[in-house]
């Protein structure tokens, strides 16, 4: 039952393929992979096709916002460099945004899926605090004579209301990303401001690169992967420890919409990542998510009061679905759904080279 996944799979979904005007995609983008491709043509759509729904505007916002505020750090870091900040003086505006809106190809699958799972997460975000029923004063989840805790449960929310501030796309964002990301995204700027100093002709141009490198390494070695939302959750769930597993603590994260404390203990719960989870109630494929909640003990109403919840970044899920998929949810065993779990489980590469392996193969 576990659906195919894929490093390259399109990150929008299959039930719009037919509308996809492939030859306009694929032109200049031939470099990078068909479903790669398609996302970009998505996210990065000429001007005169306007298809900025909730999560793709909430995707380029923390795309933008990021890439912006590594754009002042470079140049901050450039300061003491005369000759190169007088080059980078000419166009005193961001100019790193707007070259990857013209060049989306700079940007990988990975990266991308993951601003993807950020804006879903802040589109989910903005439902924290409201239980069903109820939009009131929710009750606390965690005791309030608990100083650590409360302390955890305070930098979950203060990283939260970042990705919550609203702005333009090229406002900057604190770029909380996994190291992995957050290098590829300062390097990508990291080229966009070096070409121009290149061209400036202010600067050698073989002086410019070791230049940009030194002020590039000097960001990566401050970066601070742990200054994010989800691992402020997950730190969150860590300090509680055994508490984390009361059976009622996830339904009360669900009801009152603390998303990002659902996935960590979600996650704990079942050994896998919060990262992983979170993607897969944004974008996976709902036979996935019913995976997930069933594999969690989730009841009939639990699974319906889950995709309720997941709507904002779902629109797919119309009333219609939702009885369907709610059908099929009371057919999953528990023992279909563990597997299915444990197949999730299995890195991220091999999955991805498997699920190849079967296309070849019909």
């Amino acid at each position: 039952m576990l659906a195919r996944m894929s490093a390259f799979s399109s990150l929008i979904g299959p039930t719009m393929a037919d509308s996809w005007p492939m030859a306009q995609v694929m032109a200049d983008m031939s470099a990078v992979p068909v479903g790669h491709a398609i996302d970009l043509a998505f996210f990065f759509p000429d001007g005169g096709r306007d298809r900025h729904d909730a999560l793709i505007t909430e995707t380029r916002r923390h795309l933008g916002g990021c890439m912006t505020a590594i754009e002042i750090g470079l140049r901050l870091a450039l300061e003491e460099r005369p000759q190169v900040a007088a080059a980078l003086a000419q166009w005193p505006q961001p100019v790193c945004w707007p070259t990857l809106c013209a060049q989306p190809t700079l940007l990988g699958p990975a990266l991308l899926a993951h601003m993807q799972m950020r804006g879903g997460v802040s589109l989910m975000l903005r439902q924290f605090g409201r239980p069903d029923g109820d939009h009131g004063e929710a009750e606390p989840i965690f005791p309030s004579d608990d100083a650590v805790v409360g302390e955890a449960v305070a930098a979950l929310a203060l990283a939260e209301g970042r990705w919550l501030m609203t702005g333009a796309e090229d406002q900057p964002m604190q770029a909380d990303l996994p190291a992995g990301h957050f290098a590829e995204l300062l390097w990508t700027a990291t080229a966009c401001l070096a070409a121009l100093v290149q061209r400036s002709g202010l600067v050698e141009a073989e002086a410019v690169l070791p230049l940009f490198e030194a002020a590039g390494q000097a960001m990566l070695a401050r970066h601070d992967e742990a200054a994010g939302p989800i691992a402020a959750a997950d730190r969150l769930v860590r300090i509680m420890g055994e508490r984390g597993d009361a059976p009622e603590l996830l339904g009360a994260a669900l009801g009152q919409r603390q998303f990002l404390l659902f996935v960590a203990l979600a996650g704990r719960r079942l050994r896998m990542e919060s990262a992983q989870i979170a993607d897969i109630l944004v974008m996976g494929p709902v036979a996935q998510v019913a995976a997930l909640c069933r594999a969690l003990g989730g009841s009939d109403s639990d699974y319906r009061q889950l995709l309720l919840a997941l709507r904002p970044v779902r629109p797919s899920l119309s009333d219609a679905m939702l009885l369907g998929e709610a059908t099929r949810y009371q057919e999953l065993t528990v023992e279909r759904a563990d597997a299915a779990v444990g197949a999730m489980r299995a890195p991220a590469p091999l999955r991805a080279k498997l699920d190849h392996l079967r296309r070849i193969a019909g």
